[in-house]
């Protein structure tokens, strides 16, 4: 998978978030249009005109260009199948929302965010499980004998503040004097906030 595309996706659904706001609550009724022509015996009367627009709504904050973005890679050796994948570099975390550190990511904004991983390997199967809360939310296994194979996957998943996410990579090789060599991996892992919840679903919505 080409890394540029992965930042480019991730550089564009900022920008939308960023230019684009979100509806303020409507102002109030319009005024009434002049009545319309009285009816005789025999005819029906005509329509009054269309009243006037009412006044603009009252202005408020906008919660909607808030925005949640990140890509990371690692290119080594991975460490315990139980525990979070740690990346040796992070492309893009301008929000910070993905502790670079553990490679866990904590939702600030909530909403629903689409996550995507892709796995380079060879000579050796894996697993890789993407995990919300400590529950696998998605399982991919790819095997590659001779040649260099991908294995990819992606989730949107909704998630309310605090809610973490994070992936977990088991590698097995098929000749164990050589694990040294063929567990090293190249794995990115990427996330974006495609829709923000209004408030009164933040507030209760368990997920």
């Amino acid at each position: 998978m080409d890394i540029q595309i992965l930042v480019n996706i991730i550089l564009m659904e900022t920008a939308v978030f960023q230019k684009e706001g979100c509806a303020g609550p409507p102002g109030p009724p319009g005024y009434p249009g002049p009545p319309g022509l009285r009816a005789s015996p025999f005819f029906q009367g005509i329509p009054g005109l269309p009243g006037l627009p009412g006044p603009p709504g009252p202005s408020v904050n906008c919660p909607c260009n808030r925005t949640s973005a990140f890509t990371a890679k690692l290119s080594d050796k991975l460490l315990s199948p139980l525990k979070p994948v740690t990346f040796t570099e992070v492309l893009y975390n301008a929000q910070r929302d993905l502790q670079e550190d553990t490679g866990v990511f904590t939702c600030r904004v909530p909403g629903n965010s689409h996550f995507l991983f892709d796995v380079e390997l060879q000579h050796s199967k894996v697993i890789v499980r993407l995990m919300r809360n400590k529950s696998s939310v998605l399982e991919k296994r790819q095997v590659s004998t001779k040649e260099s194979r991908n294995l990819s996957g992606m989730l949107t998943l909704s998630l309310s503040v605090g809610k973490k996410v994070w992936l977990e990579a088991e590698v097995e090789t098929e000749e164990p004097e050589q694990a040294t060599i063929y567990s090293l991996v190249t794995i990115y892992f990427s996330g974006f906030l495609t829709w923000f919840w209004p408030l009164y679903i933040a507030k209760t919505n368990p997920l």
